[in-house]
């Protein structure tokens, strides 16, 4: 595997826009009355705006973007020279966007602006609201990432909000510093191989592109990443060999594009435990305690949760049928409590929850249980339903309990034998629920579902996201939920 980085030619025509950007904005003639404006300032978020002038003291900013669902946002601090990122413009309208200047003395100065945006591109998907209860919901505007092509966002009335016409694959994860984390690839390229870096008004920070001898997938990274509080990302990646893919997790050093840190999978296994079966763990999500650098992951293809320390491997637990497993592995297996319980079925998405319970021993996750049972697990319901679960597991007893699960109730209408996401939203405890692959005729369609955190769980919005190139293996990968900056 080889890693390279930072001087490619997007980097290149980002800093060629930084310094026009900067050229353009006149401190004396760009005011209020007469702002700096630029519509797709980075040519890559066409709902987006970049607005720049000054004011003669120094005042806090705040703008309003009008609308049947209005976004209002209020930049930091006092200064004079005020340069504002506007994210959630309407697609083909004249937007009015109102930006209102207020000094610490309380005076206050408007201006209203209106800026044309052009049609959606000819081949976006189509955005279908069910349900939106908006006293009910949490707030913010609901990302969708496809696997493949545009990611967008959509408000509570379903309309577009933004969108990227970078090419997209599967990952598109928010960091602490309000960027995000996306893969894609150049339209020079074949391969979805390059990590970046991104903000929404399509700045790009950081760059790696992993290059990896591989057919089968199309891509040297398999659906997940993780940046490190020390700026390294951790990586599900694959080098293709005789009998494995998609098996390798890989910590690399952004600064220098070296990886740093390498777990291959089946090295924590017997040896004849995944002989010559080629994709035999399909590693798709990864969560990471940088507290005592353990690894949550899942495994589609051995239905399968495994939390392990990273790199040596240790593993402390599986969360999985006890179905053929090899004998040295039994002891790590959880065993189930309660009433109800049934394990997942080529799960996606795990996330690891704040502390529900108050016990420092017990841990709760949430993920997708697609109930697609690949090589272990109660065969007689696989594929009649897919459903988000929150289980608790005792770390010390070694036991596991369902606490939380919604979908089942909803029968084959909600199943995806592939992809899918569950997030809890912070604010209001709600769940957010993707089924990615729901077969409908001849097509497929996927819905996002907002449920409340009690059980049983009750819709407070839906969505159906359809449109997708016949033929095709498009379909939503994953959803959230998220505020615009300074909302």
């Amino acid at each position: 595997m080889a890693i390279s980085q930072r001087n490619t030619p997007g980097m290149q025509k980002q800093l060629q826009i930084r310094k026009r950007l900067k050229r353009a904005f006149n401190h004396r003639t760009h005011t209020l009355d007469k702002p700096f404006v630029q519509l797709n300032p980075y040519q890559v978020a066409p709902l987006t705006a970049f607005i720049q002038f000054t004011t003669p003291k120094p005042a806090s900013v705040t703008i309003t973007i009008h609308g049947d669902t209005p976004i209002e946002k209020t930049l930091p601090g006092y200064h004079t020279i005020h340069r504002i990122p506007v994210i959630g413009l309407y697609a083909n309208k004249k937007n009015r966007i109102t930006i209102e200047a207020t000094t610490h003395s309380g005076q206050t100065k408007s201006n209203t602006i209106k800026l044309k945006t052009q049609a959606l591109p000819k081949d976006f998907l189509r955005v279908n609201v069910g349900k939106a209860d908006t006293e009910r919901m949490e707030k913010g505007l609901t990302f969708i990432v496809p696997s493949a092509h545009y990611p967008f966002a959509i408000d509570d009335k379903g309309k577009v909000r933004w969108y990227s016409t970078i090419n997209v694959r599967q990952l598109f994860k928010p960091l602490t510093n309000g960027n995000f984390l996306i893969y894609s690839k150049s339209n020079k390229e074949s391969k979805h191989n390059r990590i970046m870096e991104i903000d929404l008004l399509g700045q790009i920070y950081n760059t790696n592109t992993i290059y990896s001898k591989s057919t089968v997938p199309k891509t040297a990274i398999n659906t997940d990443a993780v940046k490190l509080s020390n700026n390294n990302l951790l990586v599900t990646t694959h080098e293709e060999t005789p009998d494995s893919v998609e098996d390798n997790l890989t910590e690399i050093n952004q600064e220098s594009g070296n990886a740093v840190n390498k777990l291959r999978y089946q090295s924590l296994f017997p040896e004849d435990f995944s002989q010559n079966e080629g994709d035999w763990l399909h590693n798709n999500s990864i969560w990471v305690d940088e507290n005592d650098r353990t690894i949550i992951m899942t495994a589609r293809h051995q239905d399968m949760v495994m939390k392990h320390s990273f790199p040596n491997g240790e593993i402390d637990w599986i969360l999985a049928s006890p179905d053929n497993w090899p004998a040295a592995m039994e002891q790590y297996l959880l065993t189930p409590i309660g009433e109800h319980f049934k394990y997942p079925g080529g799960p996606h998405a795990v996330t690891a929850l704040p502390d529900q319970d108050g016990n420092p021993e017990t841990i709760d996750i949430l993920l997708f249980d697609n109930n697609h049972v690949l090589r272990r697990g109660n065969q007689q319901i696989s594929q009649k339903y897919s459903r988000a679960v929150q289980y608790r597991i005792h770390e010390t007893n070694k036991t596991v309990e369902e606490i939380w699960t919604y979908g089942e109730e909803r029968g084959e209408a909600f199943f995806s034998p592939i992809v899918g996401d569950a997030d809890l939203l912070p604010e209001t405890n709600n769940r957010l629920i993707t089924s990615g692959y729901i077969k409908t005729g001849k097509g497929r369609s996927s819905k996002i579902v907002e449920v409340t955190n009690y059980q049983p769980g009750e819709d407070v919005f839906e969505v159906t996201i359809s449109g997708f190139a016949p033929e095709s293996k498009q379909h939503v990968f994953r959803a959230a939920r998220w505020k615009v900056p300074g909302t």
